[in-house]
C-alpha cells in the first residue's frame, strides 16, 4: 500500500532537505529568482507559518511547491489573521496536470482545520475563481500594494468569517520588496522598449533621407554644359588644326563657332536639352 502511494502524485509539508529543489522550481517556473529569494526570507520571520509550505511529490521527486504566509487584515484598531496564498510554482514540464490544483486544495483544507478566517491571493481572477476566489474589493478588503481589484481575491474559510469587516489586507513585509523590484524592473523595460522605438525612428528616417538622395536626379544649372569632357576635346581640337598663317576673319568665325557649341541650347554637346528646362524640372 505504501509503495503505490509513493508512485502517486501527494501533498506535504515541506523539509529543510527541500528547500533547494523548491528554489529550482520557482526559478524555473518564473524564469527568475526573485520568488525563491521570497520564499527564503518570509522562512525567517514570523510570517512563516509551519506546515504551509507545500511539496507536491511523486516517485519521490517534487513537482510543485506552495507558499501559505500568514498576513493581517486590520479593523478598526484590531487585527485578523489570514493567509497570502503565493508564489505557486511547477516544473514547467509537469503543468496542467493538476498538480497547482492539489497544492492549493490541500492548503485551504489546512487552512480550516486549523482556525484560519480567510486567504487572500493576487494572481488570475479566472483560474482562482474555480477555488471559490472572489475579488476582495466585494467584501470590501482594500490592500496598500498597488494591486488591479480584479486581481485582488479573497475566500471565506469558515461561513461569515469576514462579516462586518471592513479593512485593509496587510502582507508580509517581503511582498512588498518583491512588488518594488516588479515596479523597478517594468520602469526599465518601458524605458528600453522607448529607446528602441526612437533608435529605430532614427533609422527609418535615415533610411528614408538616403533613399531620396540616390533617387534625386541631378541639378543642372542654368547655361552651363554638363558634358564638359567633349566640349574639352571640341576646343582642343579647334586649336590644333588652327593654320599658324590663319586670317583674322578665319579666326572670327571659329570663335562664333566655339561659343556657340557652349551656349546653344540644341547643341549636341548639351544633350540637346535645354538648361532652363532642367532647372524648372527640379
Amino acid at each position: 500500500m505504501k509503495e503505490q502511494w509513493a508512485k502517486e502524485l501527494y501533498v506535504r509539508g515541506e523539509k529543510q532537505a527541500d528547500h533547494p529543489d523548491i528554489f529550482e522550481i520557482n526559478r524555473l517556473a518564473f524564469g527568475r529568482e526573485d520568488e525563491g529569494i521570497l520564499i527564503n526570507d518570509i522562512r525567517k520571520t514570523r510570517s512563516y507559518e509551519f506546515g504551509f509550505s507545500l511539496v507536491a511529490v511523486k516517485e519521490d521527486k517534487i513537482l510543485g511547491h506552495a507558499l501559505f504566509s500568514k498576513g493581517f487584515i486590520t479593523h478598526r484598531g484590531r487585527r485578523f489573521k489570514c493567509l497570502v496564498l503565493g508564489p505557486i510554482a511547477v516544473l514547467p514540464e509537469h503543468q496542467r496536470q493538476g498538480i497547482g490544483k492539489a497544492l492549493i486544495n490541500e492548503g485551504l483544507e489546512r487552512a480550516k482545520e486549523v482556525g484560519f478566517g480567510a486567504v487572500v491571493v493576487v494572481g488570475d481572477p479566472v483560474y482562482y475563481s474555480r477555488f471559490g476566489f472572489k475579488p476582495a474589493v466585494t467584501m470590501k478588503l482594500r490592500t496598500s500594494m498597488k494591486i488591479p481589484d480584479e486581481n485582488f481575491m479573497a475566500k471565506e474559510i469558515s461561513r461569515n468569517a469576514l462579516r462586518g469587516i471592513i479593512g485593509t489586507v496587510m502582507f508580509p513585509r517581503e511582498f512588498l520588496a518583491l512588488a518594488e523590484a516588479d515596479k523597478k524592473r517594468e520602469e526599465e523595460k518601458a524605458k528600453l522598449d522607448e529607446k528602441a522605438k526612437l533608435e529605430e525612428s532614427v533609422m527609418l528616417e535615415a533610411r528614408d533621407i538616403a533613399s531620396n538622395t540616390l533617387n534625386k536626379p541631378g541639378i543642372v544649372e542654368p547655361g552651363k554644359n554638363t558634358n564638359t569632357e567633349e566640349e574639352s576635346e571640341t576646343v582642343v581640337s579647334k586649336e590644333d588644326n588652327d593654320p599658324v598663317n590663319e586670317s583674322a576673319d578665319d579666326n572670327n568665325v571659329t570663335s562664333i563657332n566655339v561659343e556657340t557649341n557652349i551656349s546653344d541650347p540644341t547643341d549636341e554637346v548639351s544633350g540637346g536639352e535645354k538648361p532652363e528646362e532642367n532647372n524648372t524640372v527640379m
